[in-house]
């Protein structure tokens, strides 16, 4: 998107979610006059959500599951700010950064994603390791791999216990497990409810369990955290259980600041958005991925939707610009999972239907690089006005 001394209209994205990595490459493709657009995202790479588990299980490197944002901005001819945004004044037009400065904007887009609900369980917040940001997750799974690594032989068991009985959880559980087979680690998976990965098929969890039973990866169901202290773990029924490591992944919450602008939002604190991406009460912002509850076709949280906006939310940023019509995007009722199961084998589920193999994961690998190619393999030929 063109930028430059000219620019009369601000267009800020806040965020490097999948939708918003995917319309900053179709606007640089198809510019637009007189627009500057900005990112502002705290972390320069943004983690493909599909590659995370293989990441954790060695089956990929960091590069190859992240997308370099600055790199995808100097193409596009964006700005990057690298910061946190705090605060939204809708009135104002202006995003207030952790840092205090402040940036305006004609229309705003948020792709912030969601994050685990720790204040729900008193101890959560000061004890446990949240899957999301996934940067502070790779940053501890790394210094505990380091660690057992280093373990001495006949050292005692080292205790893992991951939270969250949905597919975020169970693959990681099954990544780890993987990672550090034969080095002296239980992992243990805690689910609340009845069954893990509630809303699939039985047939597909009857595969995930066997994966989990094969990793040796102890599966409790009915086991609701009521209370985590250092080192142990307190369940609803009055039971406990220890850990050396807590990585917690139930649970979606929105960052606090998204509820105190005063636009509408769910109960959860994410923003309510019409079939055009739009929040409810104010057509200036957007919101995509995680972060966005669309109001006529609520669905639950899953990549899938924030990729499948991305086109939708792209055409409707320009045209809010233009002053031309916008596009509806209606989800679809079911999608694909692909389950990682640890190694190099994946389950895939849709409806009553499933499948399980090495086979799959080769598919889901294809799946997922192909995605990634699309920020690595970046068309060539020069962006007309570069913002940095």
């Amino acid at each position: 998107m063109t930028s430059g001394a000219g620019a009369v209209q601000e267009l800020v994205l806040v965020g490097g979610g999948h939708s918003h990595a995917l319309a900053l490459r179709s606007l640089a493709l198809q510019s637009v006059t007189g627009v500057r657009t900005t990112l502002v995202s705290p972390a320069r790479h943004t983690p493909y959500s599909g590659m995370l588990p293989g990441l954790v299980a060695g089956h990929y490197r960091f590069e190859e599951s992240h997308i370099d944002l600055l790199r995808l901005c100097r193409w596009a001819g964006v700005r990057f700010v690298a910061g946190r945004v705090v605060a939204l004044d809708p009135q104002a037009r202006r995003l207030t950064l952790r840092d205090g400065s402040a940036i305006a904007y004609d229309v705003v887009s948020i792709d912030i994603g969601s994050q685990p609900e720790l204040d729900a369980v008193p101890g959560a917040r000061q004890h446990a390791v949240p899957v999301k940001p996934v940067a502070g997750l790779w940053q501890r799974w790394q210094a505990v791999y380091a660690r057992l690594q280093a373990q001495p032989a006949g050292a005692r068991d080292y205790r893992i216990a991951v939270v969250g009985g949905g597919a975020g959880g169970v693959e990681l559980a099954m990544a780890m497990a993987a990672r550090l087979a034969g080095r002296g680690v239980r992992v243990a998976l805690w689910c609340a409810g009845p069954v893990i990965l509630q809303g699939y098929n039985a047939c597909a969890r009857r595969a995930v369990q066997r994966a989990l039973a094969r990793l040796e990866v102890a599966v409790q169901v009915d086991a609701r955290v009521a209370r985590v202290r250092p080192g142990s773990l307190l369940l609803a029924d009055g039971r406990g259980a220890d850990y050396d490591e807590l990585f917690w992944c139930t649970g979606a919450a929105a960052a606090p600041w998204v509820a105190a602008s005063g636009l509408r939002t769910d109960a959860s604190g994410f923003l309510q958005v019409r079939d055009t991406l739009q929040t409810v009460d104010d057509d200036r912002v957007f919101a995509a991925g995680d972060i966005a509850a669309q109001v006529a076709h609520p669905r639950p949280k899953a990549g899938v939707y924030a990729v499948r906006q991305a086109p939708v939310l792209t055409h409707n940023l320009r045209a809010a610009l233009l002053g031309e019509p916008l596009r509806e995007y209606r989800p679809q009722r079911s999608f694909l999972s692909l389950v990682s199961l640890g190694g190099k084998r994946a389950t895939a589920a849709r409806g009553p239907c499933s499948a399980t193999g090495a086979w799959v994961w080769r598919w889901k690998d294809r799946i997922d690089r192909a995605f990634m190619a699309r920020f690595t393999d970046l068309p060539a030929g020069p962006v007309r006005d570069r913002a940095l």
